[in-house]
């Protein structure tokens, strides 16, 4: 009895329903039932199915193999077991050449430089020697480059104690011509252009450099000139070239001044991200020459510490070329290193 009952259900569920009484004007329009959606699974995986899957087949073969492999659900709630299924993906062919790369940022990268980048360990530390002599070996490119120093500080410098912004003499000097404009008025004019300034003017030099004259590195100026230099502060200062006392490039004497970036005084700076660069010569430069001025350059910025920095002072420091990949150092081992040089 039970499944008679069953049977006769849904055969009541699928049959249209009839009545004795007479049919409304819209009764084709709007029947009052609807057959189950388990009558049409084909058009229920419609809309189910990929689109792709579709379009590749129309007649409905792939709902025969999905009953088969029992992911369509024949039970009362006309599921469908297996979702939407993979969606298609075309084969891809495997990578090769830079795409290849685990790296993303070395798929940019020359060829040169990667074949280069193979003579070091990216995670490894090294020693002071053992970085400068990796250093020249890497330093592959068509023109001379320089060696620069990068040092990650445990500084903000958005606060007034944690600034650091100092010069060091280099010993071996840089290894380039600095072009030095000097902003100076009476005698000193003179003064300057004996001590081998390449630029000497006063009020002069002040109104070129607003026209956007800017042929100069250095631009050193004696302190009775800075109320008028003030005025040039939005020209020079993006530019690094503002004059300022901890800088050297504001002084009263002119001719010391001169001669130190001459032989080779560089200034350097904390960027906003706690970081410094500072080049200290050419790779072409004997490994002796490089070791001395990378030296004077950690011995600076560690004796120019600020009084804000609190904890680890150093965080991390690399060696590298001007085109050349980076070589890590270990610091423990650089600051002994140049403790004993000192000594």
């Amino acid at each position: 009895m039970a499944t008679a009952a069953a049977a006769s259900a849904s055969t009541s569920l699928l049959a249209p329903a009839t009545s004795t009484a007479p049919a409304a004007p819209n009764a084709l329009l709007f029947p009052s039932s609807v057959p189950s959606l388990r009558a049409y699974p084909r058009l229920l995986l419609a809309f189910r199915r990929p689109a792709a899957a579709a379009v590749a087949d129309p007649q409905g073969a792939v709902l025969e193999k999905e009953v088969e492999a029992g992911q369509y659900d024949d039970d009362d709630d006309g599921g469908y077991e297996g979702g939407r299924g993979s969606a298609f993906t075309p084969p891809t062919r495997p990578r090769t050449g830079k795409a290849a790369l685990p790296l993303k940022r070395d798929r940019t990268r020359s060829k040169r430089f990667l074949e280069i980048q193979k003579l070091r360990e990216s995670k490894k530390e090294y020693d002071v020697p053992t970085a400068i002599s990796l250093m020249k070996q890497m330093a592959s490119a068509k023109f001379k480059e320089s060696a620069e120093a990068h040092f990650r500080m445990n500084l903000d410098p958005k606060y007034n104690d944690q600034q650091l912004r100092a010069t060091v003499n280099l010993p071996k000097g840089t290894g380039q011509t600095v072009k030095i404009a000097v902003l100076t008025q009476g005698e000193k004019i003179d003064e300057a252009r004996a001590a081998g300034a390449d630029i000497v003017g006063g009020d002069e030099l002040i109104e070129q450099i607003k026209g956007g004259f800017m042929e100069f590195d250095k631009l050193i100026a004696s302190p009775d000139m800075m109320p008028k230099v003030a005025g040039l502060g939005k020209i020079l200062g993006p530019r690094g070239l503002m004059p300022n006392p901890k800088a050297g490039t504001v002084s009263p004497n002119i001719t010391q001044a001169i001669e130190e970036f001459k032989k080779g005084k560089v200034e350097y700076r904390v960027d906003k991200t706690g970081i410094v660069h500072i080049p200290f010569g050419k790779v072409d430069f004997p490994e002796e020459d490089l070791i001395t001025n990378f030296m004077a350059v950690v011995r600076s910025v560690e004796r120019n510490k600020p009084s804000g920095a609190k904890g680890i002072y150093w965080k991390t420091a690399y060696l590298c070329s001007s085109m050349g990949p980076s070589i890590k150092l270990n610091i423990k081992e650089m600051l002994d290193y140049g403790t004993d040089s000192s000594n």
